[in-house]
């Protein structure tokens, strides 16, 4: 959220189009592979729609071609798209990999989650809930 504020304020719609894009059709890719994985490590679990495997190959195949065809024709996009990818690392470290985290780290998250709802407008006030000032 904050990389696409800084390209929003920074660069052209377009841009940020170009790199989100690229981004999607990475989680894609990435989301199709964990299904084939899962069909292979777990074939007995319970999938409410099941196809055929040669569908989510298929689909791969065409994905790394296009990947492929997206980092040569425009690597400066591709890594930008993947340095937006690794913004969320630090994130996903401080906020949910670390469980003992002191008091004071808990209180940061807090008002930086709230000051985030607040500025997005996407939670609408509770009652019965104390903000902090």
């Amino acid at each position: 959220c904050l990389a696409t504020l800084i390209i929003m304020l920074v660069g052209d719609t377009y841009t940020l189009i170009n790199y989100v894009s690229f981004i999607n059709y990475l989680c894609y890719g990435v989301t199709i592979i964990g299904l084939i994985v899962l069909r292979w490590k777990k074939p007995k679990i319970f999938r409410p729609i099941k196809v055929n495997l040669l569908v989510p190959i298929t689909y791969l195949a065409f994905w790394a071609f296009l990947l492929i065809f997206s980092l040569y024709s425009e690597p400066v996009v591709c890594g930008v798209g993947l340095i937006i990818i690794l913004t969320g690392v630090p994130v996903f470290f401080l906020g949910v990999y670390w469980r003992n985290k002191p008091k004071c780290v808990h209180r940061l998250i807090e008002s930086v989650t709230c000051w985030g709802q607040k500025l997005c407008f996407v939670v609408y006030p509770q009652e019965g809930v104390a903000e902090e000032e």
